[in-house]
């Protein structure tokens, strides 16, 4: 019996060491497998980013940031009634007639025609962000047309320069400055920046802007990573669909110089376009979604309002180096001279048909953005009233908003 059991396992060791093995390459591909697996598992844990949503980013990072969008019950004094006299109105509930000039006012009904009809054709195929950008970004051009030169639109979508964008760190220092009693305006916080007098205009003058330069507003700002575009305090850099202002050649060529000068330094940044594009001092810009899941009123409105707020700064910081111009005393009463003569702007955003008139402006030291008007255009009051408002807008730009940037100019 001993010998017939030694004789079994015998047998069987050596039918173990016959049966064949798990070829090595088998071997190593199952071991790639399952550390690809893990891998793939923690890649997408490590890089899966939650974006703010529209709502959020609303009221946490623009509320940081100073912007806020329809807070107020009612529009200033003030801008409300100097608004309604550029839109020709005398209260919110009167229909929006054409600019009342001769040579334009036949124009304007031919451009509502074929805006009319563009919206309808566009809603009727459910048109996406760029058929109704295009529709608009037509209109916006002829009507700057009338202006003679004077008055620029692009369609560009061109990035801005993210020195322009508000911040948290902004706000944090202002408030604290006005704890201290330090502070006059939310502008506190402006550098001192370089005067050019009119001797140093020349077209080598900003050679000699080597030590000068403009502490970035970008600094506390994140860069556009996933990561720290999520972050709570996370700005984008507006982007605007249309851009409309004052032409670079509707100014002298001393103005010109000035305002290249005050470029180069960053001082004033009169062209918001990260890469120039000739038009200065925006005073309207253009937020366009189409009907789609990823375009939204409310991503519009966002998108608007820190544009708003940028064009704010542009002109807030013309009038702090026109209030340190020649012969100004710096020890005046700044409360008094700090704010631009004209201290508002205007945007337009839309979904598909449905087209909001927006009006920019600050108030209690934060940027605002209050809702003028709201059309459909698939209408044709909404369409009209949409091209006359444009229409009152860009005389407005041409002639007072453009004086009183000349005006600033004049004392730098």
């Amino acid at each position: 019996l001993v010998e017939r059991w030694l004789s079994n396992c015998s047998c069987i060791y050596k039918q173990e060491e016959m049966a064949p093995s798990t070829p090595r390459s088998a071997s190593i591909s199952l071991h790639h497998s399952m550390n690809r697996h893990r891998h793939g598992q923690g890649s997408q844990t490590s890089t899966r980013t939650k974006i703010p949503q529209p709502q959020t980013y609303r009221k946490r990072n623009m509320h940081h940031a100073g912007v806020h969008i329809g807070q107020l019950a009612e529009l200033p004094v003030g801008i409300d009634e100097q608004v309604r006299g550029i839109l020709g109105i005398r209260s919110w509930g009167d229909r929006v007639a054409a600019p009342n000039t001769l040579e334009t006012e036949s124009r304007f009904t031919g451009l509502a025609e074929r805006f009319l009809a563009d919206s309808k054709k566009n809603a009727s195929d459910c048109s996406l962000e760029a058929d109704w950008q295009l529709s608009l970004s037509s209109v916006v051009r002829a009507i700057a047309d009338f202006s003679n030169g004077v008055v620029g639109a692009h369609a560009t979508e061109k990035v801005w320069n993210s020195d322009l964008k508000p911040t948290a760190s902004l706000l944090d220092e202002s408030h604290d400055e006005v704890q201290r009693g330090t502070a006059v305006t939310f502008t506190s916080t402006q550098p001192r920046f370089p005067s050019f007098t009119q001797s140093r205009v020349t077209t080598d003058s900003t050679d000699n802007l080597g030590s000068v330069s403009m502490p970035s507003y970008s600094e506390s700002v994140a860069s556009t990573t996933s990561t720290q575009a999520a972050g709570p305090y996370y700005i984008t850099t507006p982007k605007p669909d249309i851009t409309v202002g004052l032409a670079d050649t509707a100014f002298i060529l001393n103005h010109q110089r000035l305002l290249v000068d005050h470029q180069a330094a960053g001082s004033t940044i009169s062209d918001p376009h990260a890469a120039e594009i000739g038009i200065r001092f925006p005073f309207l810009i253009v937020e366009s979604k189409g009907w789609s899941s990823k375009g939204t009123l409310i991503s519009a409105q966002n998108q608007a309002a820190v544009g708003g707020a940028c064009m704010l700064k542009i002109l807030k910081d013309l009038s702090y180096q026109a209030m340190r111009g020649p012969g100004t005393d710096l020890k005046s009463d700044l409360a008094e001279h700090h704010l631009p003569c004209q201290r508002f702007v205007f945007s337009i955003v839309n979904e598909g048909p449905v087209y909001e008139l927006w009006v920019h402006f600050e108030f209690e030291d934060t940027f605002h953005m209050q809702n003028l008007q709201t059309w459909r255009t698939t209408k044709q009051r909404g369409a009209e009233e949409l091209v006359n408002s444009l229409g009152h807008i860009m005389e407005w730009g041409k002639g007072k908003f453009k004086d009183c940037i000349v005006d600033r100019l004049e004392q730098l």
